[in-house]
């Protein structure tokens, strides 16, 4: 059964597409190709494939021609009645290896929003920490020579976001759903820090423990223009 959140999120969908940033980018090229700028999308919870992250893609791909993209192939239905994000972990995991072994010169940068974002920094920093994660908890982070390749990490609405870390964006300062534990949070503050910016809007009921669900659906608007500028200082470093 979804929660009132995912049941929610669902209604609003149809605003939420409607919504998003009209920007008229390349056509996104889904392949797992070696190129020098490869993507690894992880959608948010309900969202069809690539999500709401589709318009940052289109303005990375516009600053950066022969880009492709995969999107991490997991269900994204509600992390805490099924297994999604203990399959989002496995799978994250599995396709960033694959291809990071596949394709030694390609730069590899990662997308994720909402429940994306809660599987992707975990498959760096280590699954659960609570146990309403069910199956995630538990899960062993990604081999941290696969973890190195990681060129960048976009992080929005991250549901374990915790607030005054190094790699934090934005002036939210409370805690999202599910925050990272202590040891999780040491692992990307040592390992991979310099390689992140999770965007956290203030009030948003997923990130930042608010009320406004809005809030939650509006990154694209709000950051997607930073966001694909930071990436692209990352892509230069």
């Amino acid at each position: 059964m979804l929660t009132p959140f995912a049941s929610s999120l669902m209604l609003l969908l149809p605003a939420l597409t409607a919504a998003r940033v009209t920007h008229q980018s390349r056509a996104l090229i889904n392949s797992t190709a070696c190129v020098p700028v490869h993507l690894i999308i992880a959608r948010g919870t309900t969202e069809g494939y690539p999500g709401t992250l589709e318009s940052l893609a289109g303005l990375i791909t516009d600053a950066n021609p022969g880009t492709d993209y995969e999107s991490v192939i997991y269900p994204a239905t509600d992390e805490t009645s099924t297994n999604s994000y203990a399959e989002g972990l496995v799978a994250a995991k599995d396709q960033f290896t694959a291809y990071a072994e596949s394709c030694e010169d390609s730069k590899i940068i990662f997308l994720a929003y909402s429940q994306g974002a809660m599987v992707d920094g975990d498959m760096l920093a280590s699954g659960g920490g609570d146990e309403i994660l069910g199956a995630g908890n538990g899960s062993l982070p990604v081999n941290s020579k696969v973890g190195d390749r990681m060129t960048a990490l976009v992080l929005y609405g991250d549901p374990r976001h915790i607030p005054s870390e190094s790699f934090d964006v934005g002036n939210n300062n409370v805690t999202g759903k599910y925050p990272r534990t202590a040891s999780q949070i040491s692992v990307i503050e040592n390992q991979y820090a310099s390689k992140i910016a999770d965007y956290c809007n203030v009030d948003d009921p997923v990130c930042a423990s608010g009320t406004n669900l809005t809030a939650h659906l509006v990154y694209p608007q709000n950051w997607d223009t930073t966001a694909a500028a930071w990436v692209q200082t990352m892509l230069k470093g």
